[in-house]
């Protein structure tokens, strides 16, 4: 064998390591240049599931949002309410004047009309989210697609008051409803919240998991590169070497 033969070998060797440091620092994926193919198909699996989960908690966000602008409607609507039960009280006083009466009147038609337009015209993203009769949604709970029902309300019966007559009783019914709507936005803000935070887990270790199969660690390629590098500037040295003997010898038998 040549003496210029095996640091040729080697450095050819060391060539090809040297492409595959490069092609991996410079894509910054691991799997390339003679990665494993398991990792590869493992590392797809996981990044495709953790973006899944990810795309979960974006849209379990929009359902959490409507239940928040829901919720925060019944507390108005309460309030509403409640103002109404007030005001039929008041015109349960016999001592009442008629310009009382009238402003009485006048008072509960007033937040009668805002308790039906709310609960009639509320709406989230085009969507009418409460009403006299029970509304509900679909939203994914999982990667598989499922969905969870969640219930913005059971009915609210519109108050169509025209005096403050009896109007403590109408506000009685709505005041009912109102809470029973509040019970079902809080079941469903935590059951939705849980579904959230689940994926959110689930995506933040997928993820993890994907990279550290197919991501380069930086830090030890580049001290490989380097290494290879030094490796290879000294067989490049051998040849030389080794080439110029060779030439040498020649040069005696000549």
């Amino acid at each position: 064998m040549s003496l210029a033969l095996f640091p040729a070998i080697k450095l050819g060797q060391t060539e090809e390591k040297v492409r595959r440091s490069i092609s991996r620092l410079t894509t910054g994926l691991n799997i390339l240049a003679g990665g494993t193919s398991g990792d590869f198909a493992q590392g797809l699996t996981l990044t495709a599931d953790g973006k899944s989960n990810k795309s979960v908690v974006s849209t379990t966000s929009v359902g959490l949002d409507l239940l928040n602008v829901t919720e925060s409607a019944l507390i108005e609507l309460a309030s509403l309410a409640t103002r109404l039960r007030e005001i039929g009280v008041a015109d349960t006083n016999s001592s009442n004047s008629a310009s009382d009466t009238a402003a009485l009147n006048a008072d509960a038609i007033a937040v009668s009309d805002s308790i039906d337009d709310i609960v009639s015209t509320l709406k989230f993203h085009s969507l009418t989210i409460l009403g006299t009769s029970a509304k509900t949604f679909n939203t994914v709970k999982d990667v598989d697609g499922n969905t969870t029902t969640i219930k913005t309300t059971a009915g609210i019966a519109a108050t169509n008051i025209t005096d403050a007559t009896n109007a403590n009783t109408t506000a009685d019914t709505a005041i009912g409803s109102i809470q029973t709507s509040l019970g079902h936005v809080a079941g469903h803000i935590s059951s939705l919240g849980g579904y959230q935070n689940t994926a959110n887990a689930l995506a933040s270790k997928e993820l993890e998991s994907a990279a550290r199969l197919m991501d380069t660690n930086f830090a030890l390629e580049t001290a490989k590169l380097m290494k290879k590098t030094l490796i290879q500037k000294y067989a490049i040295a051998m040849v030389s070497k080794a080439n110029e003997v060779e030439e040498n010898k020649k040069l005696l038998i000549l």
